[in-house]
Parts: C-alpha cells; sequence; structure tokens
C-alpha cells in the first residue's frame, strides 16, 4: 500500500514536494483551523531532524506516479525527547495511512522510537483534529495539555482552559471561544539495558 522512508536529509525535490503537500493540506484544512507543518523548525542545532515520507504504491487508486501521501517530520532533542508534526494528502485521508506508516515506523530497529533516539513524542493537534484524537489512543498517547483560542474581532488571546480567571476575564471583555489545540504526549516503552 505505502513504502516508508526515513532520512535525515530531504533532496530539492522532495523538499519542493513537501512543500506543495503542506500547501494542499494547509488549503483544505483552512476552515476547521488545523494544523500544518514547518519544514524549517527546530532548526537550532540542538536537535536532530527526521523526515519520513509515506509513498503510494504504483497503482493504488489508479496512480502511476508514487506521490508523497504522508509526511512526517520528527525533530529529536539529545535528551530524547521530540516533536512530531504529521500530514496526510486530504484525498488519502481515513485509509489507514498515518497508521501504517507509525506502524512501520515502531518496527524499525535502534535506541528509541524508530531508531531516532526518541523516548517521547509530543505532537500538537491543532483544532483538536479528530484523526489526532484517534491515532493519540490507539498508540497510548496522552492529552497532556491544551490551548484556547479566544477572538474578539481582529484580536486573538491564546490561554490554558484550566487557568479559570483568565478565562473568565476574556470572556468578560468579549472573547468568544473559537478552537481548542490539544497537545499529546506519546511515551515509548524503551527497553532496559540486560
Amino acid at each position: 500500500m505505502i513504502t516508508v522512508d526515513v532520512r535525515e536529509e530531504l533532496s530539492e525535490a522532495e523538499v519542493a514536494e513537501v512543500a506543495a503537500l503542506i500547501a494542499e493540506a494547509a488549503a483544505f484544512d483552512e476552515e476547521a483551523g488545523f494544523s500544518t507543518v514547518d519544514l524549517t523548525a527546530d532548526q537550532d542545532g540542538n536537535t536532530e531532524v527526521f523526515h519520513v515520507l509515506s509513498r503510494l504504491t504504483p497503482g493504488l487508486h489508479g496512480s502511476v506516479d508514487t506521490p508523497v501521501a504522508a509526511y512526517l517530520r520528527l525533530a529529536v532533542d539529545r535528551a530524547g525527547g521530540a516533536v512530531a508534526q504529521m500530514i496526510v494528502r486530504p484525498d488519502f485521508r481515513s485509509l489507514g495511512i498515518a497508521t501504517l506508516t507509525l506502524e512501520t515506523l515502531s518496527a524499525r530497529e535502534g535506541d528509541g522510537w524508530a531508531g531516532t533516539g526518541a523516548v517521547s513524542i509530543t505532537c500538537w493537534a491543532k483544532g483538536d483534529h479528530p484523526a489526532a484524537e484517534r491515532m493519540s489512543r490507539r498508540f497510548g498517547a496522552e492529552a497532556e495539555g491544551a490551548t484556547w483560542l479566544l477572538l474578539r474581532g481582529q484580536e486573538r488571546l491564546m490561554l490554558d482552559p484550566a487557568d479559570e480567571a483568565a478565562v473568565l476575564t476574556a470572556r468578560h471583555d468579549g472573547f468568544v471561544h473559537e478552537q481548542t489545540d490539544v497537545r499529546y504526549v506519546w511515551r515509548v516503552p524503551v527497553p532496559a539495558d540486560t
């Protein structure tokens, strides 16, 4: 169904292909406010970035090409904390491509998750994306935080919903709850040294 390739750098053609995927998904998801991927995040030298390209196998959905169906960007810090960003091409959503990608990666050998050294993976689901919630349950990630986006005209305010005083003040000042972003954390089981 798909091939999954992990690499530390993308070729110029792959960067263009992934950028087009990100733009296509962002345009499709704009109204819902779902998250997108930043190809340039975490480029401070303190993280190692892994790029995962999931491509359709030729013939799937009548395609003779092998387009990128999903892209995962994993930035791993020196302590094994990772930040993940994943996007699936809109035409290929709800087919299990994200699940298959993560299952395939989980089978890779090496230190930490998928040989990347990651022992905990954090990702944000902007707009509380339903697919992210399903994936978190499937892989045992826990929702560990949330942020509310509140709007008043053109003004935007991001608040922790647990900060009741700030939420009440914002609502009193005319801000309206627009979107909930959820932070999921997946603690990867790491085998004990023998």
